[in-house]
């Protein structure tokens, strides 16, 4: 008889909703944390424990510079440091689109239809076994029900506060993360 040693895991990370949970929860610790020093390989292997993981995909939006915009700079340099680090971890990375609306505020487009495509994709192409999905938008539940049409295990992957209950009733498991579990992964800022 044939055991299985390990599934073949792909995590896939909204990433502009996994920075705002990640802000949000080092905010409650006592200490000031890089988040662009987030050690996001070492984190996904801890999550998926003895399995293989096989391959990471952070999605975002792109930030457009604008020259003589502050604000804009600012981001920009940013999701370019960001993107070096992720690059660093080897890290693949899909790029969607950030606007600017007419309020001044800034909005992801065909961030989570990239993921949602790519995690069907990958799935019809048995790239990976289960698919570790870390985001709470519930607009991701019909790609997490498409994926399991296909034989693929889902584990939606959150925090308790902010919870997806459509992906946490969609998923085959649900792992919600708690504080002090993420902190390992956070490096101090330097004075």
């Amino acid at each position: 008889m044939f055991l299985k040693m390990s599934n073949k895991i792909f995590v896939f990370i909204d990433g502009s909703n996994f920075y705002f949970k990640l802000k949000e929860m080092s905010q409650k610790l006592n200490k000031r944390y890089s988040l662009l020093s987030f050690r996001f390989r070492d984190f996904c292997q801890w999550l998926v424990g003895e399995n293989e993981l096989v391959e990471i995909r952070y999605y975002l939006g792109a930030i457009n510079r604008e020259r003589n915009n502050e604000k804009s700079e600012k981001m920009y340099a940013n999701q370019q440091k960001l993107i070096g680090k992720l690059q660093q971890q080897k890290i693949n990375i899909t790029m969607g689109q950030l606007i600017k609306h007419p309020d001044k505020t800034y909005h992801e487009k065909g961030v989570d239809v990239r993921l949602a495509v790519e995690m069907i994709r990958f799935a019809r192409e048995n790239k990976y076994d289960i698919a570790y999905l870390i985001s709470s938008d519930t607009d991701l539940v019909p790609a997490v029900e498409e994926v399991r049409a296909f034989g693929k295990e889902v584990c939606y992957t959150g925090i308790s506060k902010g919870q997806s209950f459509g992906l946490s009733k969609a998923s085959n498991n649900v792992i919600l993360l708690r504080t002090e579990e993420i902190e390992k992964f956070l490096k101090i800022e330097r004075e």
